[in-house]
């Protein structure tokens, strides 16, 4: 395996280098050399490390997580924005290729970050599990599809004395009466009115009795050693959280096969990289887990927000607390296989990020949250707001290339892009031992799907920030275990 990921690497080293010369400018070449060269050093000197938990290193004044993800992806994405910037020139090539830069950059940084992160969990994987008191809390609103597999996958744990929590939150169809089957096998059943997810997860926060609090969505399948995996790490009391790795069950269309791949290049690996520094930027709703006396000394979940999986994340991260995520602790989830449902499950995320972003902003002007302040929020700030930006530019930007007959240069920038991700997206399948065929759709990340996700992005900036909508819990619809498991 580390062979073919050299081998990969290596490639994907090559192509990024001719892209510059695809561009054409002097400074845009050199600003890639410059943040190529970046790269080794700060890698070199990141692998040395032997631990980034150390108060002084996280709060260090040149902090070599934020050089490595936020500076220097940035720095060279602006250099390729600026360069030859004319209005009556060349303006818009420059377009095509900051966003992509952007992006690239921070995946190059992540890859040595994220093998780092499987070389600690294998030491971890060593040790004795570590036994204490666990609660699994499951909230569910019309789930009956999904509730009776989930509640079987958490009951065939290899953790003992496993507590499960079901919290039906008024549901309108059969999910309390499936979830009641399960007492006879020790599951608790609650009931409460409708109020929410984060209502749900607090009502059940009053019945838990575990030290360590999972959360795990109702239409989410829990690998057999996930809980065992994720509560090893609270071995470390100043570890806080824990954040599973979330893949999609269903891969039947192509909607659902860039989702896939999504998940694994854009979204996990990420925040594997981000793992080993105890960052873990957001803790997913299919499955997470908590200090239960930090969470409840934080006033529990909130409800002011349509994403109360980010906000806890940042809440945690604020305290100063460890956030991390173990590759191999799974939860398979049910992704929407139509556009509207897509469009209405993005939305409402991108909709919550920005309210998260906006109800904690001072993590971005103050130095004491360490690197939240310095790393996550910037990176945040880039991911939400600069690369949707840019990517929806890119559009026009294309066309007036095309139109002023460039279309041998955008082909060539697109295919050497293409080339980029698909060489980028193999090492990520490789680290997650994944299906490497899910490669098929790294073309729809440099053009297509992509301007999907940063419109969607586009759209929730505009709603909450300039025309101050209220928005409420929009749901996709589901097809469910059984529906999926015919496909």
């Amino acid at each position: 395996m580390k062979k073919y990921i050299i081998l990969l690497a290596v490639l994907s080293f090559i192509t990024l280098i001719i892209i510059p010369f695809i561009v054409s400018r002097l400074t845009v070449w050199f600003s890639f050399v410059a943040g190529v060269a970046m790269a080794f050093v700060l890698t070199f000197v990141y692998l040395r490390k032997k631990s980034f938990y150390r108060e002084d290193i996280r709060r260090e004044r040149a902090p070599l997580l934020s050089l490595s993800l936020v500076v220097v992806p940035a720095a060279t994405g602006v250099v390729s924005l600026i360069e030859g910037y004319n209005i009556f020139q060349e303006w818009f090539k420059p377009l095509l290729i900051s966003s992509f830069t952007i992006t690239f950059f921070v995946n190059l940084f992540s890859i040595p970050m994220a093998l780092r992160t499987s070389f600690l969990e294998e030491q971890l994987e060593k040790e004795p599990v570590y036994i204490t008191s666990v609660s699994v809390i499951i909230p569910a609103y019309n789930e009956e599809k999904w509730i009776g597999k989930t509640i079987e996958a958490l009951l065939e744990s290899d953790y003992p004395n496993l507590e499960i929590i079901v919290v039906d939150d008024g549901s309108t169809d059969r999910t309390y009466e499936i979830a009641s089957q399960y007492r006879k096998r020790g599951v608790i059943v609650l009931r409460k009115e409708n109020g929410g997810k984060a209502s749900a997860i607090n009502y059940g926060l009053l019945y838990a009795r575990g030290e360590i609090i999972f959360t795990v969505d109702a239409d989410s399948l829990v690998s057999k050693n996930a809980i065992s995996l994720m509560t090893s790490y609270f071995r470390d009391r100043r570890v806080v959280g824990v954040a599973g790795n979330v893949r999609v069950f269903n891969r039947v269309n192509w909607l659902t096969g860039n989702q896939a791949l999504e998940y694994v290049t854009q979204i996990n690996l990420l925040r594997r990289a981000t793992s080993t520094f105890g960052v873990v930027q957001v803790m997913p709703g299919p499955l997470s887990a908590f200090r239960k006396e930090v969470l409840t000394g934080l006033g529990r979940y909130d409800k002011d927000t349509v994403t109360e999986d980010f906000d806890i994340t940042v809440k945690l991260l604020k305290s100063g607390g460890i956030v991390q995520a173990p590759t191999k602790a799974l939860a398979y989830t049910e992704a929407p296989t139509s556009l509207r449902d897509f469009y209405r499950q993005r939305i409402r995320w991108y909709r919550g990020n920005v309210q998260v972003f906006l109800k904690h902003r001072d993590a971005f002007t103050n130095p004491r949250f360490g690197f939240l302040n310095y790393v996550i929020y910037p990176l945040l700030f880039i991911q939400e707001f600069v690369i949707p930006t840019l990517g929806i530019l890119t559009i026009p930007a294309a066309i007036f290339v095309i139109a002023s007959g460039g279309l041998y240069w955008i082909i060539s920038l697109i295919l050497a892009l293409i080339l980029l991700q698909s060489f980028l997206s193999l090492i990520a399948l490789e680290l997650e031992d994944e299906d490497v065929r899910l490669v098929q759709y790294a073309p729809f990340a440099v053009y297509g799907y992509k301007h999907l996700l940063d419109a969607f992005m586009l759209k929730a900036i505009i709603d909450i920030v300039f025309l101050r909508r209220r928005v409420g819990w929009t749901r996709a619809r589901k097809m469910g275990y059984e529906v999926l498991a015919q496909h």
